[in-house]
């Protein structure tokens, strides 16, 4: 299940489940429509809490769960800074690595259109 659900723009994605929803409806009575929905209901819940589980977890290994209703926020100081007010955005010195290896890119390309 690598690839499902397939990669179809929002749009294409909500009309094939009303297609899906009106072909279901075809023979059921108001009882099976009623129940069947609640169970697929029950099914998209159990997804998204599960989700929602798994980001949490994820966000405290990564550390970036941030309440930004916490004390230390409402009281200036940002979710962004650590106690002593240094950023914890620590990836600076990978964006500026990254920049400088385009600007050689960009010079060895500009001498080869040269030669």
């Amino acid at each position: 299940m690598e690839n499902f659900p397939p990669n179809l723009n929002p749009t294409s994605y909500n009309l094939l489940a009303v297609a899906i929803a009106i072909l279901l409806v075809g023979d059921l009575n108001a009882n099976e429509q009623n129940s069947l929905g609640n169970w697929l209901l029950l099914v998209g819940q159990y997804l998204a809490t599960n989700a929602a589980q798994q980001q949490l977890i994820e966000s405290r290994i990564e550390n970036t769960n941030i309440n930004i209703n916490s004390k230390k926020s409402k009281q200036g100081g940002s979710p962004y800074t650590t106690p002593n007010n240094k950023s914890n955005q620590n990836q600076r010195e990978e964006v500026d690595f990254l920049i400088a290896s385009l600007k050689k890119m960009q010079d060895e390309l500009s001498k080869m259109k040269q030669d």
